[in-house]
């Protein structure tokens, strides 16, 4: 599903994400690099999308193996021969894509591929009748949202954020980023209700996220006092 830079080779993959405007490419021009630095922290050699960065991929929608399963290994294995396989697939999606569309690609290109693709456990006469079976399920989804950064809430986001910024750390250290991965229904601020959304994270870069050692720096934490402060604190305008 994947050529050997990791781009994924699914028909359609990459053609409904909306693209970026000129405030957005702008800010990927002044990000900072950082994408050697945590190579060597997580003692990586390569990664995909090279020569693109972190922060250009996480705007694609992507294709992630979660998990694989098949058999029994180490103190487990045994001789018995697997008669099945199982990929868990997780597809993050960018600001333009529907869930149910790409999924739908998924699928096609499994079919593609020679496979007969069920949604249930395949009868004997389903396994009698066809070499190649893919068993395909999949769970809920939804859009993901993206404001642009020219919007004047945005603006006055940045206004107020570059103030904390520039007292805990100097001029200029604030970091705009067009958008970020992650598991967030702000779409239903975006498209359902029509307004403007900003994440604002505070976490360290190695948190751990989602891992039993989870974890936030106590500097990140007084920082982010600060910068929620300017932002409760910024005069409200109606958008």
């Amino acid at each position: 599903m994947k050529d050997d830079g990791g781009r994924v080779l699914i028909e359609g993959w990459y053609d409904t994400a909306d693209p970026l405007g000129a405030e957005e490419m702008a800010a990927l021009e002044a990000m900072p690099s950082i994408d050697d630095d945590l190579k060597r922290e997580m003692g990586l050699a390569w990664t995909e999308g090279e020569p693109e960065t972190l922060s250009e991929r996480i705007l694609l929608p992507a294709l992630n193996i979660r998990g694989l399963t098949s058999g029994n290994t180490g103190a487990l294995a045994r001789n018995v021969i697997p008669n099945t396989a199982v990929a868990a697939l997780g597809i993050r999606l960018v600001k333009g894509n529907e869930a149910a569309h790409l999924r739908q690609l998924v699928i096609d290109h499994i079919e593609r591929q020679g496979f007969h693709v069920v949604s249930e456990d395949p009868d004997m006469e389903t396994r009698l009748r066809y070499p190649r079976i893919a068993k395909v399920t999949s769970g809920g989804g939804y859009p993901a949202a993206r404001t642009e950064m020219g919007n004047p809430f945005v603006q006055e986001i940045i206004a107020a954020g570059s103030a904390a910024a520039d007292r805990a750390f100097g001029p200029g250290s604030l970091v705009l980023a067009p958008g970020l991965g992650g598991t967030l229904p702000l779409y239903l601020f975006t498209d359902v209700a029509g307004k403007p959304a900003v994440n604002v994270p505070v976490a360290n870069h190695d948190n751990n996220q989602h891992a039993p050692d989870e974890n936030l720096r106590i500097a990140n934490l007084w920082y982010a006092i600060d910068l929620y402060a300017a932002l409760l604190t910024m005069p409200i305008q109606a958008y």
